[in-house]
């Protein structure tokens, strides 16, 4: 055997190769020339086995024969891959070239005017952009100018009206307070204090309305503050006046002092005084500066009521005095005065004004004849003032009833005429009989007619 020289790298692939089997030409052809300078392209080896795998393709010649100098351990398909049956797989082809497609372009005039018209359309779309950039850049400039306007407008306008701030804080700076009708034990001083106006500062800071409330913190004063431009404000104060006490708290154990109009004036009053006491109401809060009750509450309405009709017909400052109203039926109200055993029965709410006027006209003959009442051994006196027709006076407690009133005084009937000498002119008329009275045990209309 002929002495091995350097495998080279188609022999490691497994390519065996005897020397006589071909020219170095037709070994080039397929496999290309990849052997080094000096060295054969293959060396031949120990003929393989007839057994091995490569056996059933042999390559054979015009006889059929299986040339002695070709390895059978491997063969190729048509396309010049060599193929392992022991791994199944086909081999790469060495040195195989890679397709490659060439394109020839012709210079004809359809494409001269594709390129032509290629030219144009880049050219117009460089035009185009040129055109949006300039735009945009206009557009940049607008908008900057536009902040520098708007900015220096914004600049103006805030210098324009801190001077014109500026102008009015010094015209309408409060110099006068001018204050109509102090209230008795009050003084201007103490006004403007609780108004908490300050002289020398601007109007613009200062709330006419603000003025009011500060003032009707006192309960006892009600005011009303106006502004004259540019530095005068005048202010109109009235004092409220105690109309009468009312009885409120849980157990009634609380004394409040109100107006006519129902304002809490003092909330916590040790005694009435002179006032006259209102009961039966059932207040269970009482603030003041504040309306008594709330608005649906009908007990508190018909007191204002009759306290305003109270200080418009005088009848507080009568004799004998009135010092108390019961409210506790609403239905059946009932007033008393001082000192006495008398009894008014006003009843309900209607009418109100009427009633009270009757009172008012018939004051003294009314109060004349329950005293005579009482002189005469009676031990009360009920003053009825929702008999039909006028008011009826009974010597009796309030729920009898009787024949016919004992006493009555209508609305149309003239007052006694006076004599030039000051007595009563005589009349024409005899005076009424005493009538019988019976007494009934139970509570109803006191009159039938």
């Amino acid at each position: 055997m002929a002495k091995k020289n350097k495998p080279s790298e188609r022999e490691r692939n497994g390519f065996l190769f005897d020397e006589d089997a071909g020219t170095e030409e037709d070994l080039m052809e397929l496999f290309g020339d990849d052997a080094p300078d000096g060295e054969p392209a293959y060396e031949a080896e120990t003929e393989p086995d007839s057994g091995s795998e490569g056996a059933d393709m042999p390559l054979s010649d015009e006889d059929g024969k299986v040339p002695q100098s070709v390895s059978s351990a491997f063969h190729f398909d048509r396309y010049g891959r060599r193929i392992d049956h022991k791994k199944n797989r086909y081999g790469k082809r060495k040195n195989a070239p890679k397709a490659t497609t060439t394109v020839v372009e012709h210079d004809t005039e359809a494409k001269r005017e594709y390129d032509e018209a290629r030219a144009r359309s880049e050219a117009r779309a460089q035009k185009r952009a040129k055109e949006e950039a300039r735009q945009r850049a206009l557009k940049k400039a607008e908008k900057a100018k536009q902040r520098r306007r708007s900015l220096s407008t914004m600049v103006f306008g805030i210098l324009a009206l801190a001077l014109l701030l500026a102008m009015v804080w010094f015209v309408t700076r409060l110099s006068t307070i001018r204050i109509a009708d102090v209230p008795e034990g009050y003084t201007e001083e103490q006004i403007v204090a609780l108004s908490k106006l300050k002289r020398g500062r601007s109007m613009l800071f200062q709330s006419t309305a603000n003025a009011e409330k500060a003032i009707e913190s006192d309960p006892y004063l009600e005011a009303t503050v106006q502004y004259s431009f540019p530095s005068t404000v005048r202010i109109a104060v009235m004092k409220r006046a105690e109309a009468a006490c009312v009885r409120w708290g849980p157990q009634n154990e609380y004394l409040a002092i109100i107006d006519e109009k129902g304002f809490v004036l003092n909330e916590a009053a040790e005694s009435a005084g002179s006032l006259l006491i209102a009961e039966g109401l059932n207040i269970s809060n009482a603030a003041n500066g504040t309306r008594l009750g709330d608005a649906t509450d009908t007990r508190v309405a018909a007191l204002i009521r009759i306290l305003t009709k109270f200080k418009e017909l005088g009848l507080l400052s009568r004799t004998p005095r009135i010092s108390r109203i019961d409210l506790k039926e609403l239905m059946q109200i009932r007033i008393y005065t001082e000192g006495t055993s008398y009894t008014i029965e006003v009843g309900d709410p209607s009418n109100l004004d009427t009633k009270l006027m009757l009172l008012q006209k018939h004051w003294d003959a009314i109060m004349q004849k329950a005293s005579d009442y009482i002189k005469s051994g009676h031990t009360t006196a009920t003053i009825y003032l929702y008999s039909k027709g006028g008011v009826s006076i009974s010597p009796y407690e309030p729920g009898y009833a009787y024949e016919i009133p004992v006493t009555t005084y209508l609305p149309d009937t003239p007052r006694p005429q006076e004599t030039p000498e000051g007595g009563s002119a005589p009349q024409d008329t005899p005076a009424p009989e005493t009538p019988s009275v019976t007494p009934m045990p139970h509570q109803s209309d006191p009159f039938t007619g």
